[in-house]
């Protein structure tokens, strides 16, 4: 027989923790569900890490609009949906040799995901390891980390399509810059020597590989490339005396990278690509939302 006690969501008393509803307020509790996502959400619009929030913002309007423009709604639980190639490039996707007519698209596909539980699973890693990084290393440098790794992340993905198989694949996705905070915490510990950071980074690499081999399509080498730099961008953070100096340089540097982002989004739903592609779709008798 289960014994002790829970707090009321609604009302903060206690209650039995064999209550089903609130004895005081007379509201059911919620389910293991429901409390789950209640977690996250409290985690999510917590005080602080205003830089977490914006990325996370910004990527849920991004996938918001990419379910609109695609036609008509679709609930899918799979880390890569039947979106619509025009879609796709409307919002950012990085594809072919599209990189070098359109090259904000290395930042663009930061923001842009392919799935509903592509982007769940990024925005549960994004407001726990995020939120841990900005606290660390303060918004603007939290923001410079999460841009810059996630760049560098697909130029590297980019690299490497390229070597192996001639083109790259539509890509999409903030794992990559995720992979970044996570390099960003070895750097952290390499740069404060603690011994455990070898470890740590063995760890990651091989759970990288595990899940490459679990998962074939998701973009391994933008993982790595993002994590390896954000290591060597931490490692630069910690080298740093009296960060307090860089304070606004930084700040202004971080502004030009959340302007970067929004521009490089605008930029994508400009471009003539994406019409043309949805134009071919329209040819094809492919059902299509005007």
């Amino acid at each position: 027989m289960a014994s002790g006690s829970r707090v009321c969501p609604n009302c903060g008393k206690l209650n039995s923790v064999e209550d089903s509803s609130c004895f005081y307020c007379k509201k059911r509790f919620p389910g293991p569900v429901q409390a789950s996502l209640g977690g996250f959400w409290g985690d999510f619009s917590a005080d602080g890490a205003p830089g977490t929030k914006l990325v996370a913002l910004i990527c849920l309007v991004v996938y918001a609009l990419l379910m609109v423009s695609d036609g008509p709604f679709r609930l899918e639980l799979s880390v890569a949906g039947s979106f619509k190639l025009s879609s796709l490039l409307r919002f950012g996707v990085l594809f072919a040799d599209l990189v070098y007519a359109e090259p904000w698209r290395l930042l663009s596909a930061v923001f842009l995901h392919l799935g509903l539980f592509h982007i769940a699973m990024n925005l549960f890693g994004l407001v726990g390891l995020g939120r841990e990084v900005e606290r660390r290393y303060g918004t603007a440098r939290f923001l410079v980390l999460f841009t810059i790794t996630g760049v560098l992340g697909f130029a590297v993905s980019q690299w490497w399509y390229e070597r192996l198989y001639g083109s790259s694949p539509p890509t999409a996705g903030a794992s990559g810059a995720l992979f970044g905070l996570l390099g960003a915490e070895i750097g952290r510990m390499w740069g404060t020597r603690d011994p455990a950071w070898k470890r740590q980074l063995v760890n990651y690499l091989l759970g990288a590989l595990i899940w490459h081999f679990a998962m074939p399509a998701m973009n391994t080498a933008a993982h790595l490339g993002g994590f390896f730099v954000g290591v060597l961008l931490a490692r630069l953070f910690e080298w740093e005396k009296r960060p307090e100096l860089r304070a606004v340089p930084l700040r202004i540097l971080a502004a030009i990278c959340v302007l970067a982002s929004v521009g490089s989004l605008v930029l994508s739903a400009r471009s003539p690509v994406w019409k043309q592609a949805r134009a071919l779709e329209i040819a094809r008798g492919e059902e299509v939302q005007p």
